[in-house]
């Protein structure tokens, strides 16, 4: 009896720890206030010192007061009271004086900055409890825009794409930056949100779109939105403006298994353009499949490597720094998993088509497929092996989700780097494994370190098969007994 009462509390213990665990855990990004623009190195040409610029991209005054501004070696500045930005403005953290000089006009500045920023770091924003709120790391030209020493900014091209990718910036047009202004080239127009209902219709069902998109600096004149079907050619039509910067169109019913795309288009009174995709950065257009059939949800994240580290086979380092995640099917049949959709807390990415994952088999998704491949050789024939370059998971842990291509969600957890997660992981060479298919995957109890260095496509190391739940089962039979008898 003493046993059994044992056992129950260690085991509302670990429920108890792990939900603790999910809350502070579970805040994301805040995508309002982001880091848009870095000057790293003064210029002979044009001087104003290290600053870096935050832009507000929501309709809400955001109070900031007590933030951190962070470099790559961990040098703070915390923000005064009363700290504000307003809505689709700008904030300017300057690390000399000779910023007021070179820019007597600009005011929306706070500062001075105790360090300067290197030309290969980090910018990190922080809230007022250190939780990150953004983050840019760059270089001086290796893939990014060189600004080294030569007057010029690092500048974000369009504030609502990812500021994590290197191609979505841009050397400033302008000899010493925008500071606490629009950055050049910069036409003000500002897509900020995207609702579709539903997400996945049924032939019989109409789509409502619903966008909310400014223009800051003019007036916009015409929004439209461009659609085509199973690839053909897009056909655009006006959307229809509503209260709050918001535009609506519908889309008709049409068949079961339709592959519907579209993406927008828009002019203001300045003659200023702009278009919104789902991802700007490469021109892909949003999308939906109308499906008549249930979706088969029981697809389970299994394994995450997320920071390798060098692999030595006869004695020559072949890769490092691959990363995958996968996902492994828990269905009795094939899902068709085409256009389907992996989000991290900053990028998503769209599978291709046609891809289908076998039944109790596996779908790797990996950075670097060729390196996946020389450490652990093919995948085998109930696994999927799939390339996502621009996969970029975070090394001190972040939220990822595994959606369908209508964007409903069928797995989503938030690992870390940290202890209560296996910290192993972490560059030491193990990636993170399931330890049962049917445990909690968003509780770090579920997870251990790998036994070997990953086990992409193949059954985990870490646990034999059905062993967790033999123990699991003989100690449920234990107390269901012990309560019985008394």
């Amino acid at each position: 009896m003493g046993i059994t009462k044992h056992l129950e509390k260690s085991l509302l213990l670990f429920i108890t720890l792990n939900i603790i665990f999910l809350l502070l855990t579970s805040s994301l990004l805040n995508a309002a206030v982001i880091i848009n623009e870095i000057v790293y190195k003064d210029g002979s040409t044009f001087d104003s010192g290290d600053w870096v610029e935050l832009f507000n991209n929501d309709n809400e005054i955001k109070d900031i007061s007590g933030w951190i501004i962070e470099d790559g070696s961990g040098n703070q500045f915390t923000n005064p009271p009363a700290t504000t930005i307003y809505p689709y403005d700008f904030l300017v953290f300057y690390s000399s004086d000779k910023f007021k000089t070179a820019y007597p006009a600009v005011t929306n500045i706070v500062g001075p900055l105790p360090f300067k920023f290197g030309s290969n770091d980090t910018v990190i924003v922080r809230s007022s409890a250190g939780n990150k709120k953004d983050k840019v790391e760059y270089n001086d030209g290796q893939n990014w825009p060189d600004a080294y020493g030569n007057g010029h900014s690092i500048e974000l091209v369009y504030p609502y794409n990812d500021n994590a990718l290197a191609a979505n910036w841009q050397k400033s047009i302008n000899l010493g930056g925008t500071p606490g202004m629009k950055n050049s080239g910069e036409n003000g127009i500002y897509f900020t949100a995207h609702d579709r209902t539903p997400d996945g219709p049924r032939s019989d069902e109409q789509v409502n779109i619903l966008i909310t998109v400014k223009d800051a600096f003019a007036t916009l004149t015409s929004v439209v939105i461009n659609v085509n079907y199973n690839g053909g050619t897009f056909a655009g039509s006006e959307m229809i403006a509503g209260a709050n910067n918001q535009y609506s169109a519908t889309i008709q019913p049409t068949n079961n298994g339709m592959v519907v795309r579209y993406y927008f288009d828009f002019v203001d009174n300045d003659g200023n353009t702009a278009q919104r995709w789902w991802t700007d950065s490469t021109n892909e257009p949003y999308l939906y499949i109308v499906n008549d059939n249930p979706v088969l949800s029981g697809m389970v994240i299994n394994e995450i490597m997320y920071n390798s580290s060098n692999v030595w086979i006869q004695n020559a380092a072949i890769t490092s720094d691959y990363e995958y995640v996968e996902i492994f099917n828990l269905n009795t049949q094939a899902v068709d998993v085409s256009y389907w959709q992996l989000h991290d807390e900053k990028n998503k990415y769209r599978l291709p088509s046609p891809l289908m994952v076998p039944a109790n088999g596996y779908i790797v998704l990996a950075d670097k497929t060729q390196a996946v491949i020389d450490v652990y050789g093919a995948v085998p024939d109930n696994a999927l092996l799939v390339s996502i370059p621009e996969l970029g998971l975070d090394n001190g842990g972040e939220l990822i989700n595994w959606q369908t291509a209508n964007g409903e969600k069928i797995n989503e957890l938030t690992y870390d780097d940290k202890s209560p997660w296996p910290t192993e992981p972490d560059g030491d060479g193990p990636s993170l494994e399931l330890l049962d298919w049917n445990l909690n995957n968003s509780l770090p109890g579920s997870w251990a370190a790998s036994i070997n260095l990953g086990t992409p496509g193949r059954v985990n190391s870490v646990v034999p098969e059905g062993g967790i739940w033999i123990i699991g089962l003989l100690a449920m039979n234990f107390i269901l007994k012990e309560r019985k008898s008394a």
